[in-house]
C-alpha cells in the first residue's frame, strides 16, 4: 500500500530552489534511504508532513500518522529515562508496556538514570523508542547515526529493526552513503538537477555468485572499452577511468568529473577489466586500483575507499580481505 506518492514536486525557500523533481512512491514496510544534506532533508520531511506547501507538484498521502526525528531534537535533561517515557506514554493514551520496550531498545539498565547522564548512543535509542510509544504509521529519521560509537550503530540497528517489526514504516536521510547501506534496504540520492535517483546499492551484497556457472577468473583482455552516446560511440582506454557505478541497472563510466553510460552490464565490465586492474569493491562498484588514496573504517561493519578524485566508494566488509592481498596493505 502507498502511503506517500510524490510526483514532480519542488520547493522554493527565498528566492532559493532548495528542492527539485521529487518523485517518490512510499510504500508501507519499505525501508527506504536517501542520500542529501540536512537543509534539504528539513525541508524533504516538511514537505511530507505537510509543515510546508510545494512550490510545484503534487503530494497524495493516504496516512496522518507520520513522525519525524531530526538530529537537532532536544530532551528533558532533568528526568529520568523512565519518567520521560511515562510522560510521552500518556501523551500517546496507548499505554504500551515500558519495561519490555526498554529491554528491546537496550535502555533497561538506565532507566533510572537523568537524561542528562546518558550517551549519545543511548539518546538517540531513547529518542527512537519515544516515537515509537505514538506508533506512528511512518516515521521520517534524519542523520541518525551520526557520531555513534561502533557498538552504538550495532544497538542502533537493533532497535531500528525492532521498531520495523512493530508495522512502521521507515525513511531515513543522511549525509554518507555508508549510513545508509547499514539502515536501509532501497536507497536514492538527491541530485540538484536530477532529482531523486535510486542507486543499484543493496547492503551486503557482493561481486560474484559463487554458484554463477559464467564466473570465470581470467577474463579476456580489451584495450577499449566504449561509451555509446546518441549521434557518437566513445572509446576509453581502462587507465582513464576512475571507477564504474551501476545507476538504476546502467553501466556508468566515471572518468574524471564526467559520466558516460555502457551498454555493459557490471558482471561483463568486470569480467574484461579485471586483467587492467579494476576490482569489485561493492555490488554496484568497479574500481580502478591505481584510483585508490585512502581506505577509512567507517564502524566494524562499514568501509570506504577514497580515491585521488576525492569520490568515496563503499567496500563491503566481505571485499576487504581480498583488497588487502590485491594491494598488501
Amino acid at each position: 500500500m502507498s502511503l506517500i506518492d510524490l510526483q514532480q514536486v519542488s520547493k522554493q525557500l527565498d528566492q532559493q530552489l532548495i528542492l527539485q523533481k521529487l518523485t517518490l512512491t512510499i510504500e508501507s514496510q519499505s525501508e527506504l534511504g536517501v542520500q542529501m544534506t540536512t537543509h534539504e532533508s528539513q525541508t524533504f520531511f516538511d514537505l511530507i508532513v505537510g509543515k510546508t506547501l510545494p512550490t510545484s507538484g503534487q503530494i497524495n498521502a493516504s496516512t496522518q500518522s507520520i513522525l519525524t526525528l531530526l538530529a537537532t531534537d532536544g530532551l528533558y535533561d532533568q528526568l529520568t529515562v523512565i519518567g520521560y517515557l511515562k510522560q510521552f506514554n500518556r501523551l500517546a493514551g496507548l499505554n504500551l508496556a515500558l519495561d519490555s520496550l526498554l529491554t528491546q531498545f537496550s535502555l533497561a539498565d538506565v532507566r533510572q538514570q537523568r537524561l542528562k547522564q546518558l550517551t549519545l548512543d543511548q539518546k538517540r535509542r531513547l529518542v527512537l523508542l519515544r516515537a515509537v510509544l505514538f506508533q506512528p504509521t511512518l516515521l521520517l529519521i534524519e542523520n541518525p547515526l551520526a557520531n555513534l560509537s561502533d557498538p552504538g550503530i550495532d544497538l542502533y540497528l537493533q532497535a531500528l529493526a525492532t521498531v520495523r517489526k512493530l508495522g512502521t514504516t521507515v525513511l531515513i536521510t543522511s549525509h554518507y552513503l555508508e549510513d545508509l547501506l547499514l539502515l536501509s534496504t532501497t536507497i536514492y540520492r538527491y541530485h540538484v538537477k536530477n532529482g531523486l535517483e535510486q542507486t543499484d546499492l543493496t547492503p551486503e551484497q557482493t561481486g560474484f555468485d559463487a554458484n554463477d556457472s559464467n564466473q570465470v577468473k581470467q577474463p579476456r583482455s580489451i584495450f577499449k572499452v566504449a561509451s555509446k552516446l546518441e549521434d557518437k560511440t566513445v572509446f576509453f582506454s581502462p587507465n582513464e577511468i576512475d571507477f564504474i557505478e551501476s545507476i538504476n541497472g546502467i553501466s556508468q563510466l566515471k572518468v574524471g568529473s564526467e559520466s558516460f553510460p555502457s551498454p555493459l552490464t557490471m558482471t561483463a565490465l568486470e569480467k574484461q577489466l579485471t586483467n587492467f586492474g579494476f576490482f569489485r569493491c561493492h555490488r554496484s562498484y568497479l574500481i580502478n586500483l591505481q584510483q585508490i588514496a585512502e581506505l577509512h573504517s567507517y564502524s566494524r561493519n562499514s568501509y570506504t575507499l577514497i580515491l585521488k578524485s576525492h569520490a568515496k566508494i563503499p567496500l563491503a566488509r566481505t571485499k576487504l580481505t581480498d583488497l588487502h592481498d590485491l594491494i598488501n596493505f
